[in-house]
């Protein structure tokens, strides 16, 4: 019982505050919303979203610093993204999948705490690029106090890398991942090619929400879309739940409320960036059922 217990508080999770939500929910209003959507936007969405794992792939392939990883192709990756998003509709958080691609990456490469490295390293530059872009957004909101989070962030980074540093005397594990992270330290060039393609991907991830609601009629704030997003990507990635169901949802609600969106709206969007998400992530499906090691 002790195996599963993580994953069932994630399912509770998600399942009560989808059930907080539908209880609320105008359940007419949000059938017609669904039915409404202007498919003209429909290619971008899934252009974005396919985009978005082809880029991050790149931005993986170049943090794979270590010698004997030159033979793994950016197509490998792509194709271990796809299948990454696949397992992220079952397993807990948006971060799950994860879990999947440091597994084939490591063995791949015969060396799972590189692999382990250039995996986290590839989602941390993400979440960094996420920060900042909501504080830019956050800017016109609370003005100089975003310098403070962005040091809280950077601070946030350091202790942890020195909680690694500390255990990694213990564990010969973490010594090791600790040491893989460290080869990072001097690589100027891969870390600026690493931040520049995450802006171009979370601005993607941004966007394909952005497009989300404009399918359904809603045109958005952009500076509060901006700092909107990045919060519920980030607290998508991190709350306990099933690849952000009931979390995204709930976020929506609260934070689109206060730009004038209701209830059923913004729960129509939510669900249909589900359904898009889903209907992508397929491919990694096909891709894990074919075996084939892309």
């Amino acid at each position: 019982m002790k195996k599963y217990r993580n994953l069932i508080i994630k399912v509770l999770v998600s399942s009560i505050l989808l059930a907080l939500i539908y209880i609320k929910v105008d359940k007419q209003s949000l059938i017609n919303n669904l039915s409404l959507v202007d498919l003209r936007y429909v290619p971008f969405i899934v252009l974005f979203l396919a985009l978005n794992y082809f880029f991050s792939s790149v931005r993986w392939k170049k943090l794979l610093i270590f010698e004997n990883t030159s033979h793994v192709s950016v197509w490998y990756l792509t194709g271990l993204y796809f299948i990454g998003s696949f397992f992220n509709n079952f397993m807990p958080t948006s971060i799950g999948g994860d879990v999947y691609k440091v597994y084939r990456l490591g063995k791949k490469i015969k060396n799972t705490p590189q692999a382990l490295s250039a995996t986290f390293m590839e989602r941390f530059t993400g979440v960094v690029v996420l920060a900042l872009i909501s504080i830019v957004g956050l800017y016109k909101y609370i003005g100089a106090y975003t310098l403070g989070l962005f040091v809280l962030f950077v601070v946030g980074f350091f202790i942890g890398m020195k909680l690694l540093y500390v255990f990694g005397k213990r564990y010969k594990k973490l010594q090791e991942i600790y040491d893989s992270l460290m080869m990072y330290k001097g690589k100027t060039s891969v870390l600026i090619f690493a931040f520049v393609t995450s802006l171009i991907v979370q601005l993607m991830t941004i966007f394909t929400q952005y497009f989300t609601f404009l399918a359904i009629g809603v045109h958005l704030p952009f500076f509060y879309s901006l700092l909107v997003f990045p919060v519920i990507i980030i607290a998508s990635f991190f709350v306990p739940s099933i690849n952000g169901i009931g979390v995204q949802d709930f976020m929506y609600i609260k934070f689109f409320s206060l730009a004038g969106v209701t209830t059923e709206v913004a729960l129509s969007a939510s669900v249909l960036f589900h359904l898009f998400r889903l209907g992508v992530s397929l491919f990694g499906g096909i891709l894990y059922a074919a075996n084939k090691d892309a």
